[in-house]
């Protein structure tokens, strides 16, 4: 299934704010439907009133912090059930302040399981689909 213009579901993550709600805005604006995933449920739901506004897409809201392994699980769920989904923005991403020395170990690991693990199982949940399907995109956005 497709949107009315006969393109695929985006999903896009950390699409609160930033490049991520400029994402969902250029996408939404070419006509395709959205899902939004971040942190910030309202901030989400705003944009998504806003871009359904402005475009008549459907945008569909999926709050979850992608370094919580139970979170995560659930937007990779959506991603590998979902078939109207053919795109992910891997958009997620944040860089530690300062350099290795003195940084905080825990830290390091929020940011590891944010930049690595959440695109990498993110990406693992959907490309197999993608492949069976013969189509679909994934945009890794780097830090």
């Amino acid at each position: 299934m497709t949107s009315s213009a006969g393109l695929p579901t985006a999903l896009i993550t950390d699409a609160s704010t930033g490049i991520g709600a400029t994402y969902a805005g250029r996408l939404a604006r070419r006509g395709y439907d959205l899902v939004l995933v971040a942190r910030d449920r309202t901030r989400m739901e705003a944009l998504a009133s806003r871009l359904r506004g402005e475009t008549g897409v459907s945008v569909g809201v999926l709050a979850a912090d992608l370094t919580d392994p139970l979170e995560l699980k659930r937007v990779e769920v959506r991603l590998h059930d979902d078939e109207k989904i053919g795109v992910l923005i891997n958009n997620a991403g944040t860089a530690a302040p300062g350099g290795f020395e003195g940084s905080d170990v825990e830290e390091l690991d929020r940011l590891i399981r944010l930049n690595v693990t959440a695109v990498t199982q993110l990406g693992a949940a959907v490309i197999p689909r993608f492949l069976a399907q013969g189509k679909g995109a994934m945009v890794n956005k780097g830090t």
